[in-house]
């Protein structure tokens, strides 16, 4: 069985890598990434069982993605962006452990 997130629900984001070196050099790793983004106190309703250390948000992919990995910068349509502390796969669906990118 498939992961299927509500339609309600659904977020498009674009996950990017940034250089360390130089502060506006950036990749584009995905674009309209479809995923659900909640925060960590709803998280244990979503996920029952993972641990999930100290993080701001969770986003369940609904198709994993092996190119993200923790370092990625993840973009929502606001323009606010997370950084990604840790990518665990979760069954069929991708879960990123994220934080606030300007926290981080």
């Amino acid at each position: 069985m498939q992961f299927r997130i509500p339609t309600q629900l659904k977020e498009k984001i674009t996950v990017v890598r940034k250089s360390a070196f130089e502060r506006q050099q950036e990749t584009h790793i995905a674009t309209d990434v479809v995923c659900m983004i909640v925060p960590r106190t709803d998280i244990v309703q979503v996920v029952d069982g993972a641990g999930i250390s100290d993080v701001e948000w969770v986003a369940l992919l609904e198709i994993p993605n092996p190119d993200i990995v923790a370092g990625d910068v993840i973009r929502r349509a606001d323009g606010t962006e997370l950084q990604i502390m840790r990518v665990r796969p979760l069954g069929s669906v991708g879960q990123l452990e994220l934080k606030d990118a300007e926290l981080v």
